[in-house]
């Protein structure tokens, strides 16, 4: 009687020791959903903020100044103003994200290859490979031009690309109503970025 009485209480003592386990692992796995979701609303919501685009539209004011003072063809300088307006966006990010890495990453090679002499068209240059192509689910097809659309992810996991997906769009929202803005003031003063006053433009209303 007294071996059963025994193991009866060992029994229920490991039955209590496992619902504590899962209790606690439930409440960290809650804890660390509850940091992560406030992390990325967080990302988010920093895009919408007017601090923030006070900050965004001072640095691309100040950048397109600086462009602006290099004569350039039409089509190269719209080509300048968008890799401008893009670089600056990264920039505004502070490296917290994938995608504005990328970017500062690509607008480095690009300015290496530039310092680079262009190689003759004698064979030196390679074709890129090919890329194998098979038939994708839908799903999977649509997840594939998702990680293209945004910079930097192409190796990432869904849960990650749907992270910098969301951080991604909310920053390009901003830097769309900041550049019509700019877009506005350029036409009524000329379209001479110098002649736009104050230290944001009066970007930021």
């Amino acid at each position: 009687m007294e071996s059963t009485q025994l193991n009866c209480d060992m029994s229920s003592q490991q039955e209590q020791n496992q619902q504590k386990k899962k209790r606690r692992k439930s409440t960290l796995d809650t804890t660390e959903s509850h940091i992560q979701n406030d992390s990325k609303s967080h990302l988010t919501v920093r895009w919408r903020t007017e601090a923030e685009r006070r900050i965004y539209s001072s640095k691309l004011l100040e950048a397109l100044r600086r462009s602006s003072r290099t004569p350039s063809h039409p089509g190269k300088r719209t080509r300048e103003v968008r890799e401008t307006a893009d670089r600056v966006l990264a920039v505004a990010a502070r490296g917290r994200t994938r995608w504005s890495r990328a970017i500062l990453a690509k607008r480095a090679r690009l300015l290496r290859v530039r310092k680079v002499k262009k190689q003759k068209s004698n064979g030196d240059l390679r074709l890129p490979e090919r890329e194998r192509r098979w038939k994708l689910p839908e799903v999977e097809k649509k997840v594939k031009v998702l990680s293209r659309l945004v910079p930097g992810c192409q190796k990432v996991s869904f849960v990650n690309l749907l992270e910098e997906a969301s951080d991604y769009i909310a920053a390009l929202e901003m830097q769309i109503k900041v550049m019509a803005t700019l877009s506005e003031i350029l036409t009524a003063t000329g379209g001479e970025v110098s002649g736009v006053a104050g230290t944001d433009g009066g970007l930021s209303s």
